[in-house]
């Protein structure tokens, strides 16, 4: 699969989160972890932007924090204003490496 495609899901993940239309699942419903975490994130499109594994130095950890935190509950969407900035941080993280592959892919072309 296009990692262009993978990230533009993970947009749309995050996307469906702030609008309070789905919840986060983790690895198990993340579009790159589906494909990338089982093979140690090798070749995961956030990985390979961050330059660590397992989603660390994003916006992921901060997201994850607050729920345990804040809500402790199993199902992690948003139930604060403070959920809601972290899933937009993560959303527009997302949309970051997706910008930074399409950018990639057209330099690419250009050569």
């Amino acid at each position: 699969m296009n990692k262009i495609n993978i990230m533009e899901d993970a947009v749309k993940k995050w996307q469906r989160i702030i609008d309070k239309k789905g919840s986060d699942g983790g690895v198990l419903d993340c579009p790159p972890c589906r494909l990338y975490y089982f093979t140690l994130c090798i070749g995961c499109p956030i990985a390979q932007y961050t330059g660590k594994k397992f989603c660390k130095g994003t916006a992921y950890i901060p997201w994850f924090r607050h729920q345990l935190e804040k809500h402790d509950k199993m199902i992690k969407k948003i139930y604060c204003p403070e959920c809601e900035k972290l899933a937009r941080d993560m959303r527009d993280f997302m949309i970051e490496i997706r910008d930074h592959l399409i950018e990639k892919k057209a330099q690419e072309k250009g050569k």
